[in-house]
């Protein structure tokens, strides 16, 4: 399972890159809540939040329980100690996927500096 963080998704849902909803029907990927609500905080108005909300919908889901909390506590923790200042929900979505076993993929710049620290993150390399 490939978990597909919003910088990617924001890509396919705009058109920027036509190859993506090939990827997706082909590729078994999914998201999780903080995914979801990252793409939905960026809807323009009510009705475009419902075509977003129905296009995600569409989309396998990776549940998220408690015992996510220690362990993304001490991932943003090591960031900290080692300087490295990224947004909560990337280092989240990093959590989910090293605790799940799962690739992410994401276009951010981040997430390889964020793989330097937290050597366990698999990041999803995109075909050409």
């Amino acid at each position: 399972m490939i978990l597909v963080d919003a910088s990617v998704l924001i890509d396919a849902l705009k058109g920027k890159d036509p190859k993506l909803a090939n990827l997706f029907a082909t590729l078994p990927v999914a998201i999780c809540g903080v995914t979801l609500a990252e793409v939905l905080h960026g809807a323009r108005d009510p009705g475009h939040y419902r075509n977003l909300e129905n296009a995600l919908s569409k989309f396998p889901w990776v549940a998220v329980d408690d015992s996510i909390w220690k362990p993304l506590a001490n991932h943003l923790f090591l960031l900290r100690t080692n300087g490295i200042t990224v947004p909560f929900q990337d280092v989240f979505l990093a959590t989910v996927g090293i605790v799940n076993d799962l690739e992410v993929w994401a276009r951010d710049k981040q997430f390889p500096l964020i793989q330097t620290v937290l050597p366990a993150l698999k990041l999803f390399v995109e075909p050409p």
